[in-house]
């Protein structure tokens, strides 16, 4: 590398311009985007000459940070031609390679950067599969994904006579905590090779001897569960009880103290799936924001789990309820502006139609036994009395009209929102809130709501609220909690909130692997452009100039 660096810097003006007249005829052919750069630096070589853009340029390419799926991005070429800034430049006979190295580098630049922010994913056809979910499966799955430009020629420019490439593309990378941990996480899965078989056989319990346990152990090893050791002894004893319980954490198994036929077969899951989930992940960050708030709220929809994260460090992590498979919650951003104490609950016409009839029909006293009560529409307050479920059976099918009731469950114990309600305006009416049942908390699986988001401590997240009340409404807090009437508290300050869909993530210095619920990793997998695909689109821009 001494030599390259060397070489290049004794490149004279003897045959620069010799360069430039070839190189400004090449690149007449080349697409829009290539001319538009080139055309910044006056048609001249933007590499061949510039030892520092040049060395870091190829480091990046290779560097897995940027490059997670090692695509080539015209490093055959690269590598094919570069040997020349070993050797005596003879520019006569050189030109034509040296000509092509440069726009070859210019192409792997440009595609790199957009790989940065884009990945390989069509995400059109992402988002199409999830609207195909409606008329196939009858399910509304929404999905707000971030859409971010190219990066513009005019930073791809900056970048390259500032000498500052490596910053550029780091500026690019989206999430950068989150990416940086999973990076680290796909070097790791990388590099354990292919995994030891563990033998099934009969469930092992704690405090028994088995022949399996030292394979089990070494299994452990290697996954970074178990610390290694000498010699492994035959006992499940209480290090490994410890390990097997950190290992069923990370996948989410039933943590029962076996070691049965499920922990086997996850320790005997290939390697390379874990890989594929890591690298899906990645390339999840690219339709997310590039940063969070540095105070902010997200739920992670396959962890069934709620954060409250000041400056990257959660402050408070609680158990969720969220959407099931038929009913998934929205991925989305917004802002919670307000809470409820004692909520109502409008129960949304969908839901009197899948949920409230069939229920009605089965159990004619539900709605007096539950608290609801039945208006005429949304604006009259005179209630309904001894509302009857055959009002609502000519309004079963959706196509038959509006539902010309409204219903109501009133505040209490048995109110499905519970006792407090976080409200951040949204289109799909969701929110998080309490629950009246809370023993859906203690399941591994937690997909049992219509879309809402039920949070195990709601009065924890209170308490962290309370600086963005009104001192008057914090002081009366008390009070409002010990009766039954619905009071709305406004926030002072607003505060961000995001729900995601990441099934691999980085807590407490360990990775974790979460089931793919609704099924959005396998889309995202299916959409992988080709690499045709890739040569042809990758670097088409709304912002070349």
């Amino acid at each position: 590398m001494q030599q390259i660096l060397l070489i290049l810097l004794l490149m004279t003006s003897l045959w620069s311009s010799q360069l430039d007249d070839h190189l400004q005829a090449k690149i007449e052919s080349e697409p829009d985007h290539i001319k538009s750069l080139y055309s910044l630096n006056a048609n001249r070589p933007l590499w061949i000459g510039h030892a520092k853009n040049f060395h870091t340029l190829s480091d990046a390419l290779q560097n897995s940070y940027f490059n997670y799926k090692h695509k080539n991005f015209y490093q055959d070429t690269i590598g094919q031609y570069s040997y020349l800034l070993h050797n005596d430049m003879n520019l006569e006979q050189d030109i034509e390679e040296l000509t092509q190295l440069d726009i070859a580098l210019t192409k792997s630049y440009i595609a790199l950067a957009n790989f940065i922010v884009h990945s390989d994913v069509d995400w059109k056809k992402v988002s199409q599969k999830l609207e195909g979910l409606k008329e196939s499966k009858d399910i509304k799955a929404h999905w707000e994904m971030v859409t971010k430009s190219n990066p513009s020629s005019s930073e791809l420019f900056n970048a390259i006579v500032n000498q500052n490439i490596d910053s550029f593309l780091h500026s690019l990378t989206p999430l950068s905590k989150h990416h940086k941990e999973l990076i680290e996480a796909l070097q790791r899965y990388e590099n354990m090779g292919e995994l030891p078989k563990v033998p099934y056989g009969k469930d092992i319990k704690y405090g028994e001897y088995n022949k399996r346990i030292p394979a089990i152990k070494e299994r452990l090893v290697i996954s970074g569960d178990y610390q290694r050791e000498a010699h492994y002894s035959e006992e499940f004893d209480s290090k490994l009880q410890e390990s097997i319980r950190s290992y069923k954490r990370r996948f989410n198994l039933e943590e029962n103290n076996l070691i049965d036929k499920v922990t086997i077969y996850y320790f005997n899951k290939p390697i390379d799936l874990l890989v594929e989930s890591i690298i899906t992940n990645l390339d999840k960050l690219k339709v997310f924001p590039n940063t969070f708030p540095k105070e902010h709220i997200m739920v992670n929809i396959p962890d069934f789990t709620m954060d409250y994260y000041k400056n990257d460090v959660s402050i408070l992590h609680i158990n969720a309820v969220i959407g099931r498979g038929q009913r998934p919650t929205p991925i989305f951003a917004s802002s919670m502006t307000y809470l409820e104490l004692n909520p109502n609950w409008n129960i949304p016409e969908s839901l009197v139609r899948k949920d409230l009839i069939p229920t009605m029909i089965e159990h004619p006293d539900y709605l007096e036994e539950n608290n609801i009560h039945v208006f005429k529409g949304w604006k009259d307050k005179k209630e309904i009395k001894d509302f009857k479920v055959e009002k609502l059976l000519p309004y079963q099918d959706k196509n038959s009209g509006h539902i010309p009731y409204r219903f109501v469950q009133y505040p209490g114990d048995n109110n499905a929102l519970g006792r407090i309600k976080f409200m951040f305006p949204n289109k799909y009416s969701v929110y998080l809130h309490d629950t009246d049942n809370k023993s859906l908390f203690a399941r591994r699986y937690r997909v049992y709501s219509s879309g809402c988001m039920r949070i195990q401590r709601p009065f924890e997240l209170l308490e962290i609220l309370k600086p963005r009340l009104k001192s008057q409404d914090v002081k009366k807090i008390d009070f409002y909690r010990n009766n039954l009437k619905n009071k709305v508290l406004k926030f002072t300050k607003k505060l961000s909130i995001q729900t995601t869909y990441f099934t691999v993530f980085k807590r407490n210095e360990l990775i974790f692997f979460r089931k793919d619920i609704y099924g959005y990793d396998k889309f995202i997998q299916e959409s992988i452009k080709t690499e045709e695909a890739n040569s042809s689109n990758i670097y088409l821009s709304e912002n070349l100039n």
